[in-house]
């Protein structure tokens, strides 16, 4: 017994986040991992839904706010897509699909299957502070224009976090961004309660000088 007490209790490491970067969706699944906290799906999409974006770009559609459901997405997306279809002469089914496609099954992670969608064409620099978001999960991909950028664990300042990004990021080119038409599923930290894994430190990119516009979809949990 005065062996055992003798032993020095030996906090286990703490685990350093880490993010899976892979050319297939169905290794979406590693974002439940403890020490993952981003899954980033690379992948091209085809050219007709860029067709169908472009048109749309001229235009400035509103933004589409929706609570989707897993079991009835299909018929959801079609109840609001003609409120961007009617601004644009190309067929709009393959864009609509792909979005059916991944929010369905990004709900997967839901335990209610529910989340809320969020569409929109953004013109102006959205929050380009880096931070963490106070979901436990999210989707986010943008179809033209700028992706999100983030940061590996190695790159960050964490306890410089709401102050300014000279002082958050710790080196430049650590700085990672999505290309357009990538899916990312960013885990967050929600209040008050435990954290198995900090959450991905991303941002938004600056576009508000170059007059380009961006079609992002984001899917909160």
């Amino acid at each position: 017994m005065k062996l055992l007490t003798s032993i020095p209790f030996v906090k286990p490491k703490p685990k350093i986040p880490r993010q899976v970067i892979s050319t297939s969706w169905l290794d979406r699944w590693e974002i439940l991992k403890d020490d993952v906290n981003l899954f980033c799906w690379k992948r091209v999409f085809e050219p007709s839904i860029l067709a169908y974006l472009k048109d749309l770009l001229g235009h400035n559609p509103k933004s589409i706010r929706l609570s989707v459901n897993q079991a009835n997405i299909p018929n959801q997306i079609e109840r609001v897509s003609a409120h961007w279809d009617q601004y644009s002469t190309v067929d709009g089914q393959p864009f609509w699909k792909d979005i059916s496609y991944i929010v369905s099954d990004f709900l997967d992670f839901s335990d209610s299957g529910i989340g809320t969608m969020h569409l929109r064409i953004i013109e102006d620099n959205a929050c380009t502070k880096f931070h963490t978001d106070g979901y436990p999960l999210r989707l986010f991909t943008t179809y033209t224009g700028k992706g999100t950028e983030w940061l590996p664990e190695k790159a960050v300042n964490r306890t410089a976090l709401g102050t300014a990004n000279e002082e958050i990021v710790k080196d430049q080119s650590q700085i990672h961004q999505m290309v357009a038409g990538e899916v990312g599923i960013l885990k967050g930290e929600l209040p008050k309660r435990r954290k198995s894994i900090k959450g991905i430190v991303h941002r938004s990119p600056e576009i508000s000088q170059t007059s380009e516009k961006r079609i992002i979809l984001r899917v909160d949990l």
